[in-house]
């Protein structure tokens, strides 16, 4: 493969990682201007075995306009529990919430959804959904 080319597929490569790479919510708050956020989590599934309990960080990703507290709520489906580290998060804390998940020990096996709703003290909340991937205790 000639330099050209190689450049040119690693360069594909990345701009397709970059676009993947990122699970963000819809915009919340006052939509369409600096004074809305976005809610981002990680990308790949939490991979949890039954039993077994896991934190993962969720991001307010705040506009320069934002000040508003925001209250979490979390919706997960059978068999798996959600706590937070702070379900209100003020426009002064730091901008990263710790989620912890933990799976029951016959939590079903396979791929599940927890919706995450954030909703500001005015304008639209937002949802984001984190995946998680249950596997069997070995």
């Amino acid at each position: 493969m000639s330099k050209n080319y190689f450049v040119l597929a690693v360069s594909a490569a990345l701009a397709l990682v970059g676009g993947i790479a990122c699970n963000k919510s819809s915009e919340g708050g006052m939509t369409g201007t600096n004074n809305s956020f976005k809610m981002s989590a990680p990308t790949l599934p939490v991979t949890l075995k039954q039993g077994d309990k896991q934190t993962v960080t969720l991001t307010l990703d705040r506009g320069s306009g934002f000040q508003q507290t925001v209250k979490l709520d979390a919706q997960p489906p059978k068999g798996l529990k959600v706590e937070f580290d702070k379900s209100t998060v003020k426009a002064s804390d730091a901008k990263e919430v710790s989620m912890s998940i933990t799976a029951d020990k016959d939590t079903a096996l396979g791929d599940h959804v927890i919706k995450v709703t954030a909703k500001p003290d005015t304008g639209a909340e937002t949802t984001l959904d984190v995946n998680v991937k249950i596997s069997a205790v070995k």
